[in-house]
């Protein structure tokens, strides 16, 4: 956990929104998601787990740098994978507190942030990305996946 730089680990404010948004709705207009309990405990506490750890591993491939201005592609660790694992950890982890709330008011929302976080956030970093890494990113890009 030493090779965690906590300013690398972005909270993206769409997805607080619309969290803080549908636990409001919640507590004015109940809408369970579902009534068995264990069922709902294993199922969200594992997203939420599978979330924070896919995290923090994203974190640590940054290794020293910081994520706001990368000196290289990075292609290692869940990078090698998923060129966005921090905002597919994020989803998890909205996903995790919907079940756990147990609220169908956050699944009817995540297009939000789903939404908002691959038109704003992942294409403007795509460009970035592609212009200061040119050749490299491209590559890159041609064999990860964006997201899964």
């Amino acid at each position: 956990m030493s090779n965690i730089k906590w300013k690398n680990v972005p909270v993206p404010p769409i997805h607080v929104v619309t969290l803080i948004l549908g636990i409001a709705m919640q507590v004015w207009l109940p809408l369970a998601l579902w009534q068995a309990g264990w069922q709902r405990q294993v199922t969200g506490w594992s997203l939420l787990l599978t979330g924070v750890l896919l995290a923090l591993w994203a974190t640590t491939a940054f290794e020293d740098m910081d994520s706001e201005k990368p000196g290289k592609v990075i292609t290692s660790g869940p990078y090698a994978f998923s060129r966005n694992p921090m905002y597919v950890a994020w989803i998890l982890i909205y996903l995790a507190i919907a079940i756990l709330v147990n609220t169908w008011w956050l699944i009817v929302l995540v297009p939000i942030p789903l939404l908002v976080t691959h038109f704003y956030d992942v294409q403007r970093e795509e460009r970035r990305l592609e212009e200061k890494f040119g050749e490299a990113y491209r590559q890159y890009r041609s064999r990860v996946r964006r997201y899964l």
